[in-house]
């Protein structure tokens, strides 16, 4: 008999975990509160792009990793950049 399930990495089960617990919104993954300053605190807040945070800081610099550069929890996400590349460029505007 031949599996139909999809084998997953432990970083890609943490990717789908995050679009599960955000309701399928990539940006409200990327844009996740739950750093452990804005709001509760996830172990897998780091892993939630299914890269390793050391990768995604060199691709795409340290505002997606680290915690307090992060908008506030109360943010309005309508106004937040939409996909790596754009947040990339958002952080780098604001010197972060």
């Amino acid at each position: 008999m031949v599996s139909t399930r999809k084998a997953y990495t432990p970083l890609r089960a943490i990717r789908e975990h995050c679009l599960d617990c955000s309701g399928g919104s990539f940006k409200s993954v990327q844009w996740c509160p739950c750093d452990g300053v804005h709001s509760t605190r996830c172990d897998l807040w780091p892993y939630r792009f299914g890269m390793r945070p050391a990768s995604l800081r060199a691709k795409y610099g340290p505002g997606l990793v680290t915690p307090e550069a992060m908008p506030p929890a109360n943010r309005d996400e309508d106004h937040l950049p939409n996909g790596l590349a754009a947040a990339k460029k958002f952080f780098r505007e604001k010197r972060l």
